[in-house]
């Protein structure tokens, strides 16, 4: 399955170290995806190109804050991981919203398979990037057993 991280904020074409105006806040979301990218392919691109199409083998998992959305432990993030993948998922589009949040009707639209939040704090949208794609690789080696999950 490979997963992919939309940036909501990012444009069409643009590279996405150009989405991350702190070089560190980038440097640490590669990190981690190239971590991911040991378990499965994973890239990252623009969020508008997410579209609820009626795709086969396409989940949706939106990060999100609002009402409808659910906190998740890593543990239970990592069984919804391997339920999605075994479920014959081809593709997990990760939508991670831009400063100015998602709007009820898009998130309607997108009848996302998950809204996930990480809690009542309101992060900064390249710092929820980067807790989305630590919570991925966390959820990848939980699923794997390595020792990353336990020894932090």
């Amino acid at each position: 399955m490979q997963i992919q991280f939309c940036l909501d904020w990012l444009k069409a074409g643009v590279p996405g170290r150009r989405a991350f105006k702190m070089p560190a806040a980038f440097s640490l979301f590669e990190e981690y995806r190239k971590r991911i990218s040991a378990f499965a392919p994973c890239e990252i691109s623009a969020g508008a190109a997410v579209r609820r199409s009626g795709e086969a083998g396409i989940k949706i998992w939106v990060c999100d804050r609002g009402q409808n959305s659910r906190e998740v432990s890593s543990e239970a993030l990592a069984a919804l991981l391997e339920k999605t993948r075994d479920a014959g998922a081809q593709q997990l589009r990760i939508l991670i919203d831009g400063p100015d949040g998602i709007s009820k009707d898009r998130l309607t639209a997108l009848k996302a398979d998950l809204v996930w939040s990480f809690g009542p704090m309101t992060l900064p949208h390249e710092l929820a990037a980067v807790v989305a794609c630590e919570q991925i690789y966390r959820a990848c080696t939980i699923l794997r057993r390595t020792p990353y999950h336990l020894g932090h």
